[in-house]
């Protein structure tokens, strides 16, 4: 299918996989999509990629990231994480229309061949097909079009900035910035009751504001005079900002332009560095609207389907929409006057410049797909060739299912470089992700469906890299599939989804490893061969300065990620059990805090020879000081391993190294399981390993939980 992406700040149109439906999800043959002038020239750049990554440098947020990750990871690994963000699609579009042609499970009202629209970043994008949770789709009433329905999501931003103003029958409102969502905005206020008063600089703006229900329209310099007059010297009782500028005057004069005890409602993306005398003297209420409503931003709403009772949350971002469109088709609102220019998906780079062009009087723009209403719906292929290559002979054919940040940084590179084996396929959700690994890492074909790998004779053995709460059943089907597997920890989120994998392994005669790699660097090897020569029982102190996670982050979420302990403790966890090459005899956990899954833990592993290992995980520490760092102590002598950049033994027989180069293993973890594929050698992490880990992190949490209680 055809897509629209960006990279380097420049418009592509690009051929992908159709994206991957999951439950609670429809699939949506496009027929129409906006594109949005404010929010989508973020992602594009005239002058093209120098002026794009000099835009984005000189984000005060960017510049955080960079330090971060400089302390983390060093230079070279920053300037690789830079590269990768520059040139890497991105993918613009967040408001389209058309019909659903495939309904995953649960989802409930609708059904193959509804007319709907779309809303959502990374959902409904400019593409031939987009895969939708259904709290993102809303149907077409009779009277609204598609190209109407395209307008849902930015109808709901404006819709939820009125709202926020609170206006009430007979009001005089103020909008300030008459584009897209201005021009929304005031026929939503209008239809309230209310008097509009709407301001902007551009002339062809305002005349089409004056048509649209304006009492009064004017350019910034004539609105205090204005305001003046049509409230008799009192102020607006709400001003709407729907403008955007850096500087924080627009701010200061919406403040400036109200009644006492006016209201505020900020839309668009203006400075807020407030004068506060003003605030205070007229004692504005002022308020920040939040996209398309209630709901926004909120995974549990947005991906899972849990909607907000309607007596708590009378207007969440979906009745926002369903709304929105009950105006358009009761021609409260007019969107046909907002259409400066359509354009078919082919002609994408012409609309976009028609929209972000700074002398155009552009309003709106939409991409066109297909015949509109006459195209017949049908389900598009999620399988992509990419190139004809002949596999090497005796080559192990590999699949990487999962294209996030972490494969296309780590395994995807690796692959490339380790001899013996080839990339038959890449698998992601979305299109964009697998034709984008696929294509820059040379493999013969990309798909979101996993079933096409898993039935390609020409695949020895998968790589499964996406997120934690589908390795169970990935890894499941794979071996079922009678394919060799490597998964990225964990092995499953549950005892039981573990065990039922150890036992397909012993039942198939299949190889499984887990990416437990950190036993694999060279600083690991070293410290472990050195610990023959440290007599009686070790003290292992292994500390993990994590660094802190924004909490709407996938791993923190106890159904997709398990948690920090989970999702990485259990690194360590395996670590030290390989270190002293037993197993524990008791887990003891204490949590700092008192939340149920937490994130801050300290561990306790006691083993069978009377050695102790500590290891604590904490979210709190400056990166600065370093992620991990190991100190083993036993017999009179110390190993310390300093962030697997460097190694220094005390009165222990070995080498030292020194800070260099981080070494954490991955490379030759990966290199280990494709060497036991081919038969060179025993498989060293295995599903048992994988099984082990998941229940000293079960433990632990259970443990910690239990100290809490008490």
């Amino acid at each position: 299918m055809k897509q629209v992406l960006v990279k380097g700040g420049k418009v592509h149109l690009e051929t992908v996989p159709a994206p991957a439906m999951t439950a609670g999800m429809a699939l949506v043959q496009v027929y129409y999509s906006l594109i949005s002038s404010g929010t989508e020239s973020g992602f594009v750049s005239k002058g093209g990629t120098t002026v794009y990554a000099l835009k984005k440098a000189s984000d005060p947020l960017n510049i955080e990231k960079v330090k971060r990750k400089l302390a983390s990871v060093g230079p070279k690994g920053t300037i690789d994480v830079i590269k990768n963000k520059l040139f890497a699609f991105q993918v613009p579009g967040y408001s389209t229309s058309g019909v659903i042609v495939a309904c995953g499970a649960e989802v409930p009202g609708f059904r193959v061949g509804d007319r709907v629209a779309c809303a959502g970043v990374g959902y409904a994008s400019h593409g031939e097909y987009n895969a939708v949770p259904h709290q993102l789709l809303t149907p077409l009433p009779d009277g609204v079009g598609f190209e109407g329905g395209a307008f849902v999501a930015l109808g709901a931003i404006a819709m939820q900035g009125v709202r926020r103003a609170q206006p009430t029958f007979g009001e005089t409102v103020v909008v300030l910035g008459l584009g897209l969502v201005g021009l929304l905005a005031l026929q939503i206020v209008r239809a309230a009751g209310c008097r509009v008063i709407g301001c902007d600089p551009i002339e062809s703006r305002r005349d089409l504001a004056a048509e649209l229900g304006a009492e009064a329209v004017c350019e910034p310099n004539a609105l205090d005079s204005i305001v003046h007059e049509w409230t008799g010297g009192y102020g607006a009782d709400a001003v709407i900002v729907c403008a955007a500028s850096k500087d924080s005057a627009i701010a200061n004069q919406a403040i400036d332009l109200c009644r006492q005890k006016g209201r505020v409602s900020v839309i668009g993306s203006v400075g807020m560095h407030l004068e506060r005398e003003g605030l205070f003297r007229k004692e504005i209420d002022f308020a920040l609207s939040c996209s398309y409503g209630p709901g926004r931003y909120h995974p549990g709403y947005e991906e899972k389907g849990l909607d907000y009772p309607i007596g708590y949350v009378r207007w969440t971002e979906g009745r926002n929409m369903a709304e929105f469109l009950r105006m358009v088709a009761e021609q409260k609102v007019q969107v046909t006057p907002l259409i400066s220019v359509v354009h078919s998906i082919d002609e994408a780079a012409t609309a976009y410049e028609a929209v972000l062009n700074s002398g155009s009087d552009t309003i709106a723009a939409l991409l066109r797909y297909g015949e509109g209403d006459d195209t017949a719906p049908h389900i598009p292929t999620p399988t992509l060739s990419l190139k004809s290559n002949v596999a090497p002979s005796g080559s192990i054919g590999l699949a990487v299912v999962g294209a996030g940040a972490f494969a296309q940084a780590v395994h995807l590179p690796n692959l490339r470089k380790i001899p013996g084996c080839h990339l038959e396929a890449v698998a992601a959700r979305t299109g964009v992700s697998a034709k984008q690994a696929g294509d820059r890492f040379g493999a013969r074909y990309c798909t979101t469906d996993d079933a096409a790998i898993l039935a390609d004779d020409a695949v020895d053995a998968v790589v499964i890299c996406t997120r934690h709460h589908l390795h169970g059943e990935q890894v499941l089907a794979a071996l079922e599939a009678g394919k060799h597997v490597f998964v990225e920890k964990p092995l499953a989120l549950t005892l039981a989804a573990c065990e039922a994998i150890c036992a397909k392994v012993e039942e198939t005669d299949l190889l499984l490893s887990v990416g437990y790699n950190r036993t694999f660097s060279v600083h690991a090897q070293a410290a472990k061969s050195a610990l023959t020569k440290m007599a009686g029982p070790k003290q292992v102190i292994y500390r993990c300065n994590a660094g802190m996670l924004p909490p709407d982050h996938w791993v923190l979420d106890p159904d997709e990620g398990g948690g920090r302990i989970l999702g990485e403790a259990v690194h360590f966890y395996d670590f030290c059990c390989w270190l002293l090459d037993s197993d524990p005899v008791q887990v003891a956990a204490e949590a700092l805090g008192e939340a149920a899954r937490p994130n801050d833990l300290t561990t306790l592993l006691r083993f069978s020879d009377g050695s102790l290992a500590t290891i604590i995980y904490c979210t709190m520490g400056a990166p600065e000081a370093g992620k991990e760092r190991i100190e083993i102590h036993g017999g009179g002598g110390s190993i310390v391993i300093d962030d697997f950049r460097g190694l220094q033994f005390y009165n222990v027989p070995g080498k030292s190294i020194r800070a260099g180069k981080e070494d954490k293993g991955q490379r030759a973890c990966l290199e280990h399981f494709i060497r036991a594929v081919q038969g060179e050698g025993t498989l060293r992490v295995t599903a048992a390993e994988g099984l082990r880990a998941t229940r000293i992190a079960l433990e632990a949490l259970a443990s910690a939980q239990g100290s809490t209680n008490s």
